[in-house]
């Protein structure tokens, strides 16, 4: 593995997690050192890198009360498998350095798709949600369907708790559901792809006020032309 070149940070991340869940583990991003807005190198961690702070059970508040807090299970045990990566002369990605042995047993076949670093919230799992949604179907009944669909909760690619966790992020976003499935829809053209561009602007109370999207090729003509066109919505309309 020592040696390999890669083009962008991108696919060093993508390789090392899909060589991870091969093997049962998953990877955590660690630092990079960074030069001209450049990152110069940069390492990739078993999750189980490090140990945990301490867990303290009783807090005290800005009022004196005390609270207890939520015990998290300890994942971690000083594993010391990593890899880093250094950008060379040629701008590409080399992995020079690179520690195999774990320190902990590895996950079984039939679990790693619950490993974190490998779950993802994919554009048909997003789809379905928000078409559930839409009739008012909870969370919980969109993700056994797509238990149904996919063939088994081990080929939907996430957890329950991560399209709820989706979902809840995006509509702290935008409140409207019909905005949220634009917004949604827009997302998943970025990720299918990296050169179209979108943003938006939502006011006080959520609600979705401005979009601007361009697509590759609007991005090349502006390059040339330099030149913008305003869609109006409402032509022909009144």
């Amino acid at each position: 593995m020592v040696g390999m070149i890669f083009d962008t940070l991108k696919d060093v991340e993508k390789f090392y997690k899909s060589y991870a869940h091969e093997a049962g583990f998953s990877v955590r991003v660690g630092q990079h050192k960074k030069e001209n807005e450049e990152i110069l190198f940069k390492r990739y961690y078993c999750s189980r890198e490090g140990y945990r702070k301490e867990n303290i059970t009783n807090v005290t508040d800005e009022s004196g009360n005390k609270r207890k807090t939520h015990n998290v299970m300890e994942t971690r045990c000083g594993c010391q498998a990593c890899i880093i990566v250094k950008l060379g002369s040629d701008k590409k990605y080399r992995i020079v350095s690179m520690v195999e042995e774990h320190s902990h047993g590895f996950v079984s076949p039939d679990k790693r798709h619950l490993l974190r670093s490998n779950r993802k919230v994919s554009e048909r799992a997003k789809s379905t949600l928000f078409h559930c949604h839409k009739a008012s179907t909870s969370t919980t009944q969109a993700y056994r369907l797509l238990h149904v669909s996919e063939g088994g909760f081990e080929n939907v690619g996430c957890t329950k708790r991560d399209l709820q966790r989706y979902y809840c992020n995006l509509r702290t976003k935008i409140k409207d559901a019909d905005a949220q499935i634009f917004v949604a829809q827009l997302e998943r053209k970025k990720e299918v792809n990296p050169a179209f561009f979108y943003d938006f602007m939502v006011d006080q109370q959520g609600q979705l006020v401005r979009v601007f999207w361009a697509d590759a090729l609007c991005t090349k003509n502006y390059n040339v032309f330099g030149d913008v066109f305003l869609i109006d919505a409402t032509y022909t309309t009144d």
